[in-house]
């Protein structure tokens, strides 16, 4: 079976080009919109369970995708987005650190980049089994999709990860079978 993955719809914070991390920032009216596009990709696929961040963007885009796929949503702390401490608010092209950097030490009040992998992939561990039988969604953050990316097709750490980020409310599909244990 198979695990697809949405990440959420725009927030005023993307438009302005501001670091987001564990900021709790609304969808804004684009966002919104993005949401019930996306909803429509999923009319004919049977998803069993919604699996979401408990940050409101992602909460939001999970409601709406809720409607047309008419199953429960189950929020789960580990799909939070990595926290970017003292970054957080600061616009994207003015930060000097490498975000996605494995080898950088993370700003103050930030999560290690490895602790955050570690944490979404044992949710992806936890979920895995019941793949077999079962198609999931999950809608949370483009940092959170390089984990699972990383879980299903491999990832090589050195590159740039932020290329394969996917834009606001893009739906992914991830094959269960092709899972990689890491």
């Amino acid at each position: 079976m198979s695990l697809y993955f949405v990440r959420h719809g725009q927030t005023d914070w993307n438009q302005q080009g501001k670091l987001q991390g564990r900021s709790d920032i609304p969808l804004n009216a684009i966002g919104i919109q993005q949401a019930k596009d996306t909803s429509r990709l999923l009319k004919d696929v049977s998803i069993e369970k919604i699996f979401c961040s408990p940050l409101t963007r992602a909460m939001q885009t999970a409601a709406i995708l809720q409607e047309v796929t008419k199953c429960d949503i189950v929020y789960d702390d580990r799909l939070k987005e990595r926290c970017f401490g003292d970054l957080e608010g600061k616009k994207m092209n003015t930060i000097t650190t490498y975000l996605w950097d494995f080898q950088a030490l993370p700003c103050p009040h930030a999560e290690a980049m490895d602790a955050f992998f570690q944490r979404v992939q044992e949710f992806l561990k936890e979920i895995t089994t019941d793949l077999r039988t079962h198609d999931y969604l999950i809608v949370a953050h483009g940092g959170v999709y390089l984990p699972v990316h990383e879980y299903f097709k491999g990832l090589q750490r050195e590159q740039d990860l932020m290329k394969i980020v996917p834009k606001n409310c893009t739906l992914t599909k991830f094959d269960a079978s092709l899972s990689i244990p890491v």
